[in-house]
């Protein structure tokens, strides 16, 4: 599923962050942190990464060919950028979908860059150094400083929902979102609001010269082809539909 990114200055979706939905046929709906953990344990997670940065990168080309330009980002778990085979494993993948690639994001959580942080600003430049984009996902809930985040191959961190959600009634959220995008800028990041539940939060990321808003407000998680609907994507003819 797909989750919609708004570009608050043009108020134009241009990005989507893809997620991880499972439907077990007699379970239903399976959340995230129920089986992410047990593949981290058991040695599957980097499988999982690539079928889902795989298929991020197939729709996003056939958005492009209906139209629809937007950038796709990926969540990457903390094991994996710096183990060589599942390095190896994702150049594979990038190769085979290189058009598409510099419309890609990687997402990394702050606290996973938090515990080894010289091995983590290691294998996130050798990332970077494939011609990837990197953010910062969670900001706010690593106790690091921008500071060290400066040290980090990435130009966007993405404040963690906890902080937005209460936006609109906490002065104290509203003194750390404001003074985070400051300084986040400052130092040339770009900075992502997650948890954006209302018109009022969306104006006030806006005030305060926030780059992109992420949440239900601006749109739940979806399939690839109702994201595209709701972008105005132009119909496929067959040979566009069979090419993507």
């Amino acid at each position: 599923a797909y989750q919609p990114k708004l570009a608050i200055a043009s108020r134009q979706i241009t990005a989507a962050e893809a997620l991880v939905r499972w439907r077990h046929p007699t379970r239903g709906p399976v959340p995230p942190d129920a089986f992410i953990p047990a593949l981290e344990e058991n040695g599957r997670i980097a499988d999982l990464t690539l079928f889902v940065l795989e298929q991020a990168l197939v729709d996003r080309t056939a958005w492009a060919a209906m139209g629809v330009e937007l950038d796709v980002a990926v969540n990457l778990s903390a094991l994996l950028p710096a183990d060589p085979a599942f390095v190896r494993r994702l150049e594979t993948v990038l190769h085979r979908h290189a058009g598409a690639v510099p419309h890609l994001t990687l997402e990394v959580t702050e606290s996973a860059t938090m515990a080894d942080p010289e091995r983590a600003i290691a294998a996130l430049e050798r990332l970077a150094g494939m011609g990837l984009a990197l953010s910062i996902d969670d900001y706010g809930t690593g106790l690091s400083t921008l500071s060290y985040l400066k040290r980090l191959p990435a130009r966007e961190i993405k404040i963690d929902k906890g902080f937005v959600l209460g936006l609109e009634s906490s002065r104290g959220d509203q003194a750390m979102v404001r003074s985070t995008i400051d300084l986040a800028h400052e130092l040339g990041f770009k900075v992502v609001a997650e948890g954006v539940e209302t018109a009022a939060a969306l104006d006030m990321l806006a005030t305060f010269g926030c780059d992109t808003a992420q949440g239900w407000h601006i749109g739940k998680p979806m399939h690839a082809a109702d994201l595209a609907e709701l972008c105005g994507a132009r119909p496929m003819d067959a040979r566009q539909a069979q090419a993507g």
